[in-house]
């Protein structure tokens, strides 16, 4: 079978699983597998394919036409221009988390501020803040030890494993508010924001595949910001900033959780579609 025809016959499988621009994840999926670009594909298109690498892009096709996503069939997803590792026990990183890398980048005036990523999954915020921060200090906390060992993982792949400490945690659970230098600048999070009955109206692909104890928050998807909003003050230098990655229609009800007398709301920051996305909040007053 030719490379035209593998993608043919692909597309088609594709197609009737209802797979959204099926020739254009054909395609792709060949390309990756094969670690060539797109023009290849095109300039080669009736070269045959070996038995081995056939078999394997059809097992990819099979995957992706039950729902599996892209990013773990690959392996790989970029994040604010770095490739990272994922696997299905960590959520996929989206591009909409990218708005809090920009924030800190924003905000940040000191040359090695200490940053904590709570609920750290892949990594994919600490790892970028420590890069592009090239002399911070980042805690990535993370309940998860199966995604804690991908987040050090792609940690060393990007030359930043010396200056994340990493631990197993619910939330801040690992730390104490007197251990020495655990006073941060800024913490970061996205955490699972999903309510219960929210589940079912997920994306095949989501509710199926990612991990659900990285998505469900409770009977109304605030639970987990009622425990960050309440614990973050510990962690925090007075005048910290506390950034926070929000689902779709939640920006009143977390503000409306927010202790003006502890916090002062900076910003509220839109995705590109629209979405009041990223919430950022300054430490004002400390018990």
């Amino acid at each position: 079978m030719t490379i035209q025809e593998a993608i043919i016959a692909a597309t088609r499988d594709l197609t009737e699983a209802g797979v959204e621009d099926p020739r254009t994840t054909a395609r792709f999926l060949l390309a990756h597998l094969l670690q060539k670009d797109r023009t290849y594909l095109i300039t080669h298109f009736d070269e045959p394919l070996d038995e081995a690498p056939l078999r394997q892009f059809q097992a990819w096709v099979g995957k992706r036409a039950s729902g599996v996503p892209l990013q773990y069939i690959t392996g790989h997803q970029e994040f604010y221009g770095l490739d990272f590792v994922v696997t299905p026990n960590v959520l996929i990183p989206r591009p909409e988390t990218e708005l809090m890398v920009e924030d800190v980048l924003e905000r940040n005036q000191k040359p090695s501020p200490l940053i904590i990523d709570v609920g750290t999954g892949s990594g994919c915020l600490a790892v970028t803040l420590a890069v592009r921060i090239n002399q911070s200090r980042v805690v990535a906390l993370e309940i998860s030890e199966p995604a804690l060992r991908v987040a050090r993982r792609n940690a060393q792949r990007h030359g930043a494993e010396d200056r994340i400490l990493f631990l197993v945690s619910d939330l801040f659970s690992a730390l104490t508010p007197e251990a020495p230098g655990i006073q941060a600048d800024f913490i970061v999070s996205n955490p699972p924001y999903v309510s219960d009955a929210e589940l079912d109206s997920l994306p095949r692909e989501v509710a199926e595949h990612e991990p659900r104890t990285a998505l469900l928050a409770g009977p109304d998807g605030l639970a987990f910001f009622r425990r960050l909003l309440a614990e973050s003050p510990a962690f925090l230098q007075p005048g910290g900033v506390l950034i926070l990655e929000m689902g779709f229609g939640q920006h009143t009800s977390i503000t409306a959780l927010v202790d003006l007398s502890t916090w002062r709301v900076e910003k509220v920051v839109p995705d590109l579609q629209g979405i009041q996305r990223t919430l950022v909040l300054r430490l004002v007053g400390k018990n």
